[in-house]
């Protein structure tokens, strides 16, 4: 798997690199080695309340795309991580369920 990190209106820094990719590692078992994740971070400087951290993630090509904003970026990347792997899970079940349904076809079939 590949991560790809984008900043926006930050810097990315070492620290959170490594949170990013050690927080990425749990999503390992639902993805293929060639499957690519881009992660886009970023800072809205502009809102009332002051800073709002975004983080988009967006995995290639399975699909799948979930984005948090909170007042910290450390909080926006502990919000989108189980909003991605809920939908990896779903279509982890999904394939399973469909292949055990066409195996119990094939197997009254005969």
């Amino acid at each position: 798997m590949t991560i790809n990190i984008k900043a926006t209106n930050t810097t990315l820094t070492e620290a959170l690199k490594r949170d990013i990719d050690d927080k990425l590692a749990a999503l390992d078992h639902f993805l293929k080695p060639e499957d690519v994740i881009h992660v886009e971070i970023e800072v809205d400087t502009k809102h009332n309340s002051g800073d709002i951290f975004h983080v988009d993630i967006n995995i290639q090509p399975h699909g799948q795309y979930a984005k948090a904003e909170a007042s910290d970026m450390y909080a926006a990347i502990d919000m989108v991580i189980p909003k991605i792997r809920e939908q990896l899970a779903k279509e982890k079940d999904k394939k399973i369920s469909l292949r055990r349904r066409l195996g119990n076809i094939f197997k009254w079939s005969k």
